[in-house]
Formats: C-alpha cells, sequence, structure tokens
C-alpha cells in the first residue's frame, strides 16, 4: 500500500496477538483518537475469521498519546461462537494504557431488513456542488490531499443539524475490513463539535475544551468509503460538562450503512481554570 491513509491504518504484527499500529502525525502532537479507535478494530480483525465482518465498535479513551508515537495493541480473544466473535482490544504507549475497545463480528445472517433516510433526502443535494470545505479546523495529523470533507450546518427545522459528506480519494483496495476502519477514522473528526455548535461554539474558537471520551459505532452495511458517505449528527443531550453526539451514516443512496454515538467533555476553558 503506498497511500498514506491506507498505510496508517496497516498494523505489523509482533505474535500472541499483539499488533503495532504506525503514528499518525508530528512528534509532541496529540494523537487523533479516530486513528486509534480504527487502528483497534484493525488489530482486532487480524484475529477473526475473514467470513465474519465487524458489527459494532466499542471505545473508551483513557488518555492523550503522543501523534508521533506508535501504538500497541494487544487483543484478547474473548469469545468465539458459532456465528460471532468478540474482541477486547487494549491500546499503549509504553507503559500508557490509552484507549480500551471492544469489537463485535458476526457471520451475516438473513433477516428482516429496513432503513430509515437522512432528513435531507426530501430535497437532495449533490455533495460535488457544496465547497471542499475540510475538517472544521486544523488537522496536521490528517491526510487531508485524500480525504475529502463537504459540511453543511443546518438549523432550519429549530435543531442543529451537522451534515458532513465525505469520501477517499485515494484507492483502496477492496477489503471490507478496511473500508470500514477508514469510516471510523473520518467519523471521529470533530465528532462532538455538534454537542458546542447547537450553543453557536466551536471547537475552533477555544472557548471549550472538547474531546471525545468513548464512541460505539454499530455496522448494519459494507461501507465503501471511496465513494461518498453522509454522516448526518445531532446533538441531544448535554449537562455537567459532557455531551452526547448521535449520527447517521448514510450512503449516497440513502441507505443508513452504520449508526454512531460518541460522547464527550465540553467544558468552559473559564471553569478548568479556577483553583
Amino acid at each position: 500500500m503506498t497511500d498514506v491513509l491506507a498505510r496508517l491504518l496497516e498494523l505489523t504484527p509482533e505474535g500472541n496477538d499483539v499488533f503495532t499500529g504506525p503514528p499518525n502525525g508530528p512528534l509532541g502532537k496529540r494523537a487523533y483518537g479516530g486513528h486509534l479507535a480504527a487502528q483497534a478494530l484493525a488489530a482486532a480483525a487480524r484475529t477473526v475469521d475473514p467470513g465474519r465482518v465487524s458489527t459494532s465498535l466499542h471505545v473508551q479513551f483513557l488518555r492523550g498519546g503522543d501523534a508521533g508515537e506508535s501504538v500497541r495493541y494487544g487483543v484478547e480473544r474473548t469469545h468465539d461462537g458459532r456465528s460471532s466473535s468478540s474482541r477486547r482490544v487494549l491500546g499503549r504507549q509504553g507503559d500508557r494504557l490509552l484507549l480500551s475497545a471492544t469489537a463485535l463480528f458476526a457471520v451475516p445472517g438473513d433477516g428482516p431488513q429496513h432503513s430509515d433516510a437522512p432528513t435531507l433526502f426530501a430535497d437532495p443535494e449533490d455533495p460535488e456542488h457544496l465547497p471542499r470545505t475540510g475538517p472544521i479546523g486544523p488537522a496536521p495529523a490528517l491526510p487531508l490531499d485524500e480525504i475529502d470533507i463537504r459540511i453543511r450546518d443546518d438549523r432550519d427545522g429549530g435543531e442543529f443539524v451537522r451534515r458532513l459528506w465525505w469520501r477517499v480519494t485515494a484507492d483502496l483496495p477492496n477489503d471490507p475490513a478496511l473500508h470500514a476502519c477508514a469510516a471510523v477514522y473520518i467519523t471521529d473528526i470533530y465528532g462532538v463539535d455538534p454537542v458546542l455548535a447547537v450553543h453557536g461554539h466551536s471547537m475552533t474558537d477555544r472557548r471549550h475544551h472538547a474531546a471525545t471520551t468513548d464512541s460505539s459505532t454499530w455496522f448494519h452495511h459494507d461501507i465503501r468509503a471511496d465513494r461518498w458517505n453522509l454522516l448526518e449528527s445531532r446533538s441531544p443531550a448535554a449537562a455537567r460538562g459532557r455531551g452526547v453526539m448521535t449520527a447517521g451514516l448514510f450512503d449516497a443512496a440513502g441507505r443508513r450503512v452504520a449508526t454512531c454515538v460518541h460522547e464527550g467533555q465540553a467544558v468552559a476553558r473559564e471553569s478548568r481554570q479556577r483553583p
């Protein structure tokens, strides 16, 4: 693999279900949580039979990491049944435990299917007609020349809704596990910013300390990261310095391919500085 994003998600096996993930940015900068979560999912997937697909990923971010250092992921094979598997993943830099994750996999089965649609599909828009905005703030750790991001915020219905169209423009192998990891990587970009946006703030105005503390993703269908995807997000609640963002991930046809929930800190910097 020669593309930057694909290389960031390529792990080196160290034996005994231990893998090392490459760094994602300059030394001394804070590691990007979406990168760590995506690598944790990649590590778990490496220990599961190829016939089992990702159904969910649950991540707790415990400490900040250094973007310029590699991360060591240890995978525990919690369960292997006839149709499903569970993995626990711990990510460390040296003796520092950065994250704890649980990943679930299953053999696809037959059953009822349904999907809601994003609200904009009552008035469809073509992301190609939106300006290429990129992330809403500086992102030195992201390979931005390989990720096309176009954002439209909406308050017309009385609530704040962020519609973030994205796709990977670099070549990706036809590997569903890699595309799922790429989706985890990208959908965490300023994942808790809608919590602040409800109140007219942003992670970029530096008035609040904002960071994702845990996240969950449920995968409903295979994701094609190299095609247009829409992350439609809202924040239903915030209190006590924390807030929740809920989102649907839809493909270009309006089918929900994943559901995301992020919880994070949203603390006024003035209150953090009080004695």
